[in-house]
């Protein structure tokens, strides 16, 4: 699909987004209410965010050491690059600029270090269904929602069974498919050489002597984001219980994958508005308040902090090219 026709999906996906959110706001009403935020709840929020990349950086570095063995700020600050590419860049490129900032350290190639992201991206999934499972043993589920958990459980453990029958398969079956003519064009041998890496990142899981930490660093990441907006919940005023704060985190993280504009503005917020108005019976404005301060906190110290990384940085916006990736 043409880039310019998926950028504008997706700013059109925002915008009707942010009308769903905001279609019936009240401007006034809106800033008394978030004039009321206790703001000391928001900062420890905001601190728990950072401390979260900080974690994630960490769980980076033990899937990276079977590659070769990063030292913590450069995976930090390359992390933090990424959140900050992700906040202002369309396309998720932020995780594309993780993957270049790290390959600058010449120990690891772009396309390896992006198959290593992915690899990354499945534990979170594996947590986002493990939460999902475990937030289901206290609400009657319909039916419907029943076989979607089961079914996302079975999508999940399947890749990580693939990524294991790649690290037998994936050799082999290079050396078969190098000899192919549709590969004979160095264009395309450069192509498949980059896709090769991409899966030698991904595959790195099966070397690792630390898989019990990776579960553990896993689960103390969606800890920490569940605390992260319960502190929101507290600092708003906004009445609901431990239960429906886990079920904002969950329709949250859903509401990322969606294409949007950067920054996953109106994906965002509609999810956090529907989700308190129609399933909590909360009321429109504190709901509207609710998902611009959250938003805010999951996307401003971020963006700011990744962006001095990124100054401090050599690398520049015309270097996240897919073709820098895989190619």
């Amino acid at each position: 699909m043409n880039k310019n026709l998926k950028l504008t999906i997706g700013i059109l996906i925002s915008a009707a987004g942010l009308w769903y959110a905001f279609r019936e706001m009240n401007f006034k009403d809106l800033m008394e209410n978030l004039s009321h935020t206790h703001m000391s709840y928001v900062f420890l929020s905001m601190i728990i965010m950072v401390i979260s990349v900080a974690l994630r950086a960490y769980r980076w570095q033990l899937i990276l050491n079977p590659i070769h063995v990063f030292t913590f700020n450069p995976l930090f600050s390359s992390t933090m690059i990424g959140y900050f590419g992700n906040g202002v860049l369309p396309f998720r490129l932020g995780e594309l600029l993780r993957a270049y900032a790290i390959s600058q350290s010449k120990y690891i190639t772009a396309s390896a270090a992006f198959g290593t992201i992915i690899l990354e991206r499945l534990f979170d999934m594996i947590g986002l269904v493990a939460l999902m499972i475990f937030f289901a043993f206290f609400t009657p589920l319909m039916e419907w929602s029943g076989n979607i958990l089961v079914g996302l459980l079975i999508l999940t453990l399947g890749g990580l069974l693939f990524i294991l029958w790649l690290g037998k398969s994936h050799s082999k079956f290079h050396d078969k498919v190098v000899h192919w003519k549709i590969f004979e064009k160095p264009s395309r041998k450069k192509l498949l050489k980059s896709i090769q890496q991409v899966f030698e990142g991904l595959i790195s899981i099966r070397d690792t002597k630390h898989t019990g930490q990776l579960i553990v660093l896993t689960v103390v990441l969606w800890i920490l984001y569940y605390m992260s907006t319960a502190l929101i919940v507290i600092a708003t005023g906004i009445e609901l219980t431990w239960f429906a704060a886990g079920i904002v985190l969950i329709a949250t993280t859903l509401a990322i994958t969606v294409p949007s504009a950067p920054g996953f503005v109106g994906t965002y917020h509609a999810a956090v508005v529907y989700v308190l108005v129609n399933i909590f019976n909360a009321g429109l404005t504190e709901s509207q308040a609710f998902s611009v301060l959250i938003h805010a906190v999951g996307f401003v110290p971020l963006v700011i902090i990744g962006f001095v990384y990124f100054l401090r940085s050599s690398i520049h916006f015309k270097d996240v090219k897919s073709k820098e990736i895989i190619a």
